[in-house]
């Protein structure tokens, strides 16, 4: 552990202080997410609008 690094008082009983750890999965702002969830809850609307007739249902 760098030497400048503040530290926080021993209060946490050895838990991980996780916004120190950073992981290497995929980064997706929630922006991103959010303009993925309405693209997909439009799509279903448009299928249960308009999927019966053109998937024969």
């Amino acid at each position: 552990m760098p030497r400048n690094e503040e530290r926080l008082p021993p209060t946490g009983a050895g838990l991980i202080r996780y916004f120190q750890e950073e992981g290497s999965g995929i980064k997706i702002s929630p922006k991103s997410v959010l303009a993925f969830t309405a693209a997909v809850i439009i799509f279903v609307i448009l299928l249960h609008v308009a999927g019966a007739g053109v998937l024969g249902f």
